[in-house]
């Protein structure tokens, strides 16, 4: 949530930050309320707080504009960029004014600059301090306390003839109680330590605001809080500058454990953000861990102390913004956070960002971001024992344990932890089916058990508490007792086999390796050197490809280096026998191509080959196994929401085809039926030889469930049609034609059961064809069309109660075709269309355009002459939307052709849930 991407925009010139203004009460509507340029800012009336002018220096001319035109250099490098090197002098006045001339004690004066030094000293190592180099006692001034007091301090610097320089500051006390607006102090500062300050008379504040005054002069902005109502620990900017969750705000001196929020009496330690930015202390106080990875744990010690390295700064590996972590006790200036009743919760790790309201403010991160209920002084700062705080890209700090003199915390910054990671160990559960296993974000562990028809069955948790892998893949046997395996990573590099029980569980696990968290990519390749033994291949992020050997019992043989140059791809996985060759890598680049690697059989590999592109959006890749059946290995690739598409393997490369059944030559009609049976999937009938009607159910991913009968006596039948909701009542229906020409309804019940059959025509034995492209009119009613045999198409509309309105001729030459068919809405438009094939084998596509004509053709492809009968299934049939066809080969087998939804093929695509 850094600054540089909250704000809109840090204007430069006589930019009103931070006026120095420490009010009692709501300060009065003639002093308005300036405000950072940035939207997510709220100022809260009445806060006792700190405001800051950047000025030119006085005594030096301004710029033409009147403005300073290195504001934004002063926030964006600090005021004090190279940190503080030097002694503030100091010229101290006390004045009286032309209205009231009650003194204004030097020695207590003095003693505040003194108070301001020593806190600034104990700040910066001794390296800053402020030391009073001469002084003006009773100064008495035209000025008036009815004047504002940008009016004072301008008044008494001129009668004064005060010039700004390098580290030097003006300080004022006037005898009034307040200044204009009920404020307890107000500072300017234009850099190079340079300053003026205006403070009331002597109060229990006044060693607070003057220290918080000259934290401005060395480039100290405000220590702002985080405010979501919806109580979001952390919050992301969108493209403008604002907070994604709108609920969420930047309260201004929100942070009251810090000298640079609300004006309190103690004067807290800075927090250590601001110690990072404006180059405080000795620079060992701060341990920066950099970009924070895996799960690593440090310990703090009191901020308020002297220790090195007492906090913590880490990078989020994502947003890259930065946190500090300090442990917050009543130790040095802290001390005041055991004073009696002070509360228990501003005690414990504070967590802090550079910036908030301006990039050299802080942000604190509180246990809650719900409004604080306080006036001014929230009481619950900081985390306590137990609690994590999450950044809004999800890396995770937990406080694992807070005393008065240390604290432990432990930050997870490893993704993968909380990935969802989807992989095959083959058969794990013992029915001779490849499974899915997917480690969940939760931890849980779930087997998604292959069933037959190319289908995964519903997860059932086998595991709980794996999300401390940060890589989790499944070996067939890894340890040589002929059961599949899991082996895990944890973040420190710790390899663990999990050895399966062969009936979807575990044996007890052991380690099997340390020192493995220097790899990006761990993948089970099979038996990749071919010694009959499982093998593991990992990538390090330098590109190197490395060959772990299994020795057959759990362990590994040494390892070789088998290639370079592997780190342009983001996702490696098993190829098994897919591309040819023996067992070898799928390999995904940067631009979506995926790249077959055959493994050569002697633990190398033979030359890759593209097998794919645009495979970035398609998540986990999941290869090496044979999900369909059919002896040839698959890919299966998971998509980030949970869902899963099966892309069938021919053996060189994604399958075109995929054989779905055998021994479907024994039927004289095969057809698409639409959901015959009311189960939301696409089914096909087929009537047999002998007249016997068989309902197909289909399973939703490209197969069947066991077949049923659901009629005979078809066999009189010369045509029948799957006519979709033909009758009105809502469940599908078949249409069949008599050899007489008589035509009849069956309407059916839904669930696939007939009801009585009706008369809806005669005279129809002279069409050579007739298929039912549902609603082909575009009138929302189911149609029938119907070729001549003088190749004349007619379309016959649906009167949606059982009838047909008057038909009309859509079409001639439609005698060139041996087979039309309807195809669904195959090029995805929305509309209904035809498929013809020509006697050469050659099949066309006609576009329907919505009103009972055609679009242009297009032309699919050859060599659809093998097929005795075609029969087009829609979008249900695969499940993944797209349409298919099925074709009943010369031999008996169903072959399923995948659609791309916009009038093409594509390699078989199916939704194995």
């Amino acid at each position: 949530m850094g600054f540089l991407r909250r704000a809109i925009a840090v204007s430069t010139g006589l930019v009103v930050f931070a006026t120095g203004l420490f009010f009692v009460q709501a300060p009065a509507s003639a002093v308005p309320e300036p405000t950072p340029d940035n939207p997510n800012v709220r100022f809260f009336e009445g806060t006792p707080h700190s405001e800051h002018v950047f000025e030119a220096p006085p005594g030096q001319a301004p710029s033409s504009s009147g403005e300073i035109t290195d504001v934004e250099s002063l926030l964006g490098e600090g005021a004090a960029a190279t940190g503080p090197n030097g002694d503030i002098r100091v010229r101290l006045v006390t004045a009286k004014l032309a209205d009231n001339t009650n003194p204004v004690s030097m020695s207590a004066a003095e003693q505040t600059v003194a108070a301001t030094s020593s806190y600034w000293k104990a700040m910066t190592d001794n390296k800053l301090s402020m030391t009073v180099d001469s002084k003006v006692s009773g100064f008495q001034s035209k000025a008036k306390s009815t004047d504002s007091y940008s009016t004072i301090m301008s008044t008494i610097t001129s009668e004064l003839k005060w010039t700004a320089s390098p580290y030097t500051a003006l300080v004022i006390f006037i005898p009034t109680s307040t200044l204009s607006g009920n404020a307890l102090g107000v500072g300017y500062s234009s850099g190079s330590y340079s300053g003026r300050v205006l403070m009331p008379q002597i109060s229990n504040f006044s060693n607070n605001v003057m220290s918080h005054e000259f934290g401005h002069v060395i480039g100290l902005m405000h220590a702002d809080a985080l405010q979501c109502y919806s109580g979001a620990s952390d919050v992301g900017v969108d493209s403008t500058g604002r907070f994604t969750d709108s609920s969420c705000y930047i309260r201004e001196y929100g942070d009251t454990t810090d000298l640079m929020g609300a004006a309190q009496y103690a004067q807290p330690v800075v927090s250590s953000s601001f110690w990072d930015y404006a180059g405080l202390g000795r620079g060992d106080e701060i341990r920066d861990v950099g970009v924070a990875t895996g799960v690593k744990s440090y310990t703090l010690k009191p901020w308020g102390g002297t220790d090195a390295q007492r906090a913590i700064k880490f990078t989020d590996p994502v947003s890259k913004e930065v946190y500090y972590l300090e442990l917050r006790q009543p130790v040095g200036y802290d001390s005041y956070l055991g004073d009696e009743g002070r509360p228990a919760g501003n005690r414990g790790v504070k967590i802090v960002q550079r910036g908030g309201a301006t990039i050299a403010s802080s942000l604190i991160l509180m246990p809650s971001t719900i409004p604080f209920p306080e006036q001014y002084y929230a009481k619950n700062h900081a985390w306590q024992a137990g609690s994590t705080f999450t950044t809004y890209t999800g890396t995770q700090v937990t406080i694992n344990s807070v005393s008065t003199t240390s604290a432990t915390v432990t930050i997870n910054a490893d993704p993968k932890l909380k990935a969802r990671m989807r992989f095959s160990a083959g058969d794990f559960d013992g029915d001779k089916l490849a499974d899915v296993i997917s480690r969940e974000a939760d931890g849980s562990l779930l087997l998604f058990s292959g069933l037959p028809g190319n289908r995964l069955d519903d997860p059932v948790q086998i595991g709980s508490g794996w999300s401390i892998f940060n890589a989790v893949l499944g070996t067939s046997d890894f340890n040589g007792d002929g059961f599949a395996d899991v082996l895990a990573r944890t973040s420190d590099g710790a390899l663990w086999l999990y050895p399966g029980n062969g009936k979807g569980g575990f044996l007890t696990r052991s380690q099997i390796g340390f020192g493995w968290q220097g790899f990006t990519q761990l993948v089970a390749a099979g038996d990749f050197n071919a010694d009959g033994r499982s093998d593991l291949i990992a990538a390090g992020a330098d590109g190197r490809l490395w060959l772990y050997p299994g020795n057959g019992t759990g362990g590994f043989l040494a390892q070789t280096q088998i290639g370079q140059g592997w780190d342009s791809f983001n996702s490696l996985a098993a190829s098994g026998s897919f591309g040819g060759g023996a067992p070898g890598l799928l390999a995904r680049a940067g631009d979506g191509t995926l790249f077959v690697y055959p493994g050569d059989g002697r633990g190398g590999f033979l030359p890759r080959a593209a097998v794919g592109t645009g495979w970035n959006g398609v998540g986990d890749i999941v290869g090496g196994r044979d999900f369909t059946g059919d002896k040839r290995v698959d890919v299966l690739t998971a998509a980030a929401g949970g869902g899963m598409t099966l892309y069938p393997g021919d053996g060189i490369g994604f399958a075109d085809r995929l054989a779905i059944g055998t021994g479907w030559n024994q039927f004289r009609q095969v057809w698409e039926a639409g959901d015959f049976d009311g189960d939301a999937a696409a089914d096909i009938l087929a009537r047999g030889t002998d007249g016997a009607l068989w309902l197909y159910p289909g399973n939703g991913s490209g197969s069947f469930v066991p077949r049923v009968q659901v009629g005979w006596g078809w066999g009189q039948f010369t045509s029948v049609l799957s006519a979709g909701d033909f009758d009105g009542d809502s469940h599908p229906d078949l249409v069949a034609r008599a050899s007489d020409g008589t035509l009849w309804l069956y309407p059916t019940d839904g669930t696939g059961q007939f009801l009585a059959r009706k008369q809806i025509g005669t005279g129809w034995q002279g069409f050579e064809q007739l298929l039912a492209p549902g609603d082909f009119t575009g009138d929302g009613k189911p149609d029938i069309v119907a070729q001549g045999s003088d190749g004349v198409l007619w379309v016959y509309p649906g009167n949606g109660s059982g009838g047909f309105l008057a038909r009309k001729q859509i079409g001639t030459g439609w005698d060139m075709f041996n087979l039309v068919l309807q195809a669904g809405d195959f090029n995805g438009d929305g509309r209904e269309d035809l498929v013809g094939r020509t006697g050469d084998g050659g099949l066309w596509l006609y576009p329907g355009n919505g009103a009972g004509g055609f679009l242009s053709r297009s032309y699919l492809g050859s060599g659809w002459n093998m097929f005795s009968s075609i029969a087009a299934l829609g979008n249900g049939f695969t499940g993944t939307g797209d349409p298919s066809v099925v074709g009943v080969a010369g031999d008996g087998t169903l072959l399923m052709y995948s659609g791309t939804g916009a009038g093409k093929f594509m390699p078989v695509a199916l939704n194995p849930r």
